[in-house]
């Protein structure tokens, strides 16, 4: 192929392509075998040294390349993509194109192209000559298209050279617009009527292979596809062989050509594909020249076109619709109000809380309760070991005999001062007997009041010493109780006195109690790594089924508030907190 004709192929490779920034053709030399360019684009392109690796890659591993990000400039990222090409075996030339980056997933589809354009290239090595010439002559049809100045006078040479190399009788090029098509360049005609009953044959025709997104050959014997309006205009304008190709560009139709032969010359599975071929590489460019003659408000308004049918169309549907849902979900909050509520962690104690200890010093006889157990007032909850004090009170009482003698003998001596002496000796062992006695009065540890035994399980501890003062039992009433919520610091903030909420314990899931804010302590202490304040709160109603010690989740009615604003108002404020934190 000549330098010119490569050139030209080049440039209909490079403005189809999207995103390309440069390209090369370099077949080696005839004597020498190193590889020179024959054809650039631009014309401006002088450096080359950006493609050595590349080329040097390709011609060792003998197949098609892609050096994803292999440039990187202040205008971006670009991919090289290598193909040799060859004929019979032989390496008779490579394609270098430099593109913009392109995700991984679409590499295949830039090689797909690249290899179709080289069908339309048949070269041999420099010095043979080329048997077949019609891939020229191709080459030569979209070259003769391109040189025109406007899409429409394009679109008058394409219809025109087409007639001539496939030896047609007339040619028929329209454009897809609103489920219709438009015919808007005839072969042999420089001007036509749109409405002409020629025109309109031919556009049903295009309409019919477009509906059914399908080439359609009249006649076609065994078809799978209808041809009404094909033998329409075959029977009505005397056309014997017909052919209409949809044209897709970017998934979507672009146009349709339609072919008018004579009766002997019927369209071959050969042709076919060549026309396809043709096709397939000039619809890109076709698009691309409509696109950039359009006037600048109606690019504004393609663009516009483009973005809302991204948008609202069925690509990346499920982000789309939770996009939509967000959105919905976002300007609900933002105008509905609903109650603010804090939540913390409760635990229910009892108003009164009183605790049994060890009136002295002693050992554990029994113990008949419990933490858990109800009690009545009077009921023995635990006794001590009397025998001590039985031996003691034994002693007591004959030392007390012994000094009453000692008195008597003192008084019938007339002995006035061992009469006193001893006299105080009676009253003090009297008062160690009296003393002993309540001690042995106490041996049993009774309740005082109805209640439940909250904290104190002795039946492990039978026979052990006890001291004076220690705790055995803790024990609340059965009716009064409080409510101990622990407020995080955070919230702490929005609690006040008097403020209405509801406590759910897990053990009476289905049953809500009302409570009420009545102290809000200022101290603090440190609890699961978080920081935690005490507030009571009184519970507005009894159950029988309540105990102290049960634990559940409070929640405290703050007031009302806009409902995006209570689910977001916590990561605001930690934002805001650390963005002023890092701030100098």
């Amino acid at each position: 192929m000549k330098k010119t004709s490569s050139l030209q192929w080049l440039e209909i490779i490079c403005t189809s392509l999207p995103g390309t920034e440069s390209a090369v053709f370099m077949v080696p030399h005839a004597q020498t075998g190193k590889l020179k360019s024959i054809a650039r684009w631009p014309d401006s392109l002088t450096n080359l040294a950006e493609f050595a690796q590349v080329v040097k890659y390709t011609i060792k591993k003998k197949q098609r390349v892609c050096f994803p990000e292999a440039i990187k400039s202040e205008q971006g990222s670009f991919d090289l993509f290598s193909i040799p090409v060859t004929v019979q075996s032989t390496l008779i030339g490579i394609l270098i194109v430099k593109i913009k980056h392109v995700p991984e997933q679409k590499q295949k589809s830039v090689f797909a192209f690249l290899k179709q354009s080289l069908r339309w290239m048949r070269l041999a090595n420099p010095g043979q000559k080329i048997h077949d010439d019609f891939f020229s002559r191709v080459v030569s049809l979209l070259s003769c298209c391109f040189e025109q100045a406007s899409y429409e006078q394009g679109l008058v040479s394409l219809v025109s050279e087409l007639t001539q190399i496939f030896n047609c009788e007339r040619v028929a090029f329209a454009e897809y617009h609103g489920h219709y098509s438009n015919v808007m360049a005839l072969s042999n005609s420089a001007s036509f009527d749109a409405h002409a009953n020629l025109i309109q044959a031919v556009a049903s025709a295009m309409d019919e292979a477009v509906e059914q997104d399908n080439i359609i050959v009249f006649p076609e014997e065994n078809s799978k596809v209808i041809q009404r309006a094909h033998l329409e205009l075959s029977r009505k304008f005397g056309t014997g062989s017909i052919c209409s190709i949809p044209l897709i560009n970017e998934t979507k139709v672009f146009g349709t050509i339609t072919l008018l032969r004579s009766e002997e010359h019927p369209f071959d599975k050969q042709t076919l594909m060549l026309l396809q071929q043709t096709f397939a590489l000039i619809t890109p460019y076709l698009a691309l020249k409509r696109e950039k003659q359009k006037h600048l408000i109606l690019k504004i308004g393609s663009a516009l076109k483009r973005q809302l049918q991204n948008l609202l169309g069925f690509r990346f549907l499920k982000f789309k619709l939770a996009m939509v849902l967000l959105a919905v979900v976002t300007t609900f909050a933002s105008l509905i109000e609903g109650e603010f509520r804090v939540s913390a962690n409760a635990i229910l104690e009892g108003k009164i809380q009183r605790v049994i200890t060890t009136p002295f010093a002693g050992y554990l006889l029994s113990a008949s309760v419990r933490a858990g157990d109800t009690v009545r007032k009077g009921d023995i909850m635990a006794s001590l070991n009397d025998s001590e004090i039985n031996l003691q009170l034994e002693k007591l009482r004959g030392e007390l005999q012994k000094i009453k003698r000692e008195y008597r003998q003192a008084q019938s001596n007339r002995d006035l001062v061992n009469v006193r002496v001893f006299s105080e000796q009676i009253n003090k062992a009297k008062a160690e007997i009296k003393l002993t006695e309540q001690q042995l009065d106490r041996i049993n540890l009774s309740a005082p009041f109805d209640g439940v035994v909250i904290e104190g399980d002795l039946t492990q501890s039978l026979g052990s010493p006890v001291e004076r003062g220690d705790a055995l039992f803790k024990i609340a009433p059965l009716e009064g109780y409080r409510i101990i919520l622990k407020v995080e610091e955070k919230d702490i903030s929005f609690i006040d006195l008097f403020q209405p909420g509801i406590l759910v314990l897990p053990s009476l899931s289905e049953q809500i109690f009302p409570l009420t804010v009545e102290k809000v302590t200022v101290a603090s202490k440190a609890e699961n790594g978080a920081n935690i304040f005490r507030v009571e709160a009184s519970l507005n109603g009894v159950n029988d089924r309540l105990r102290p010690g049960m634990q559940g989740v409070g929640k405290i009615y703050i007031g009302q508030e806009r409902l995006i604003w209570i689910w977001t108002h916590e990561f605001v404020d930690w934002l805001r907190l650390w963005i002023w934190s890092w701030l100098p």
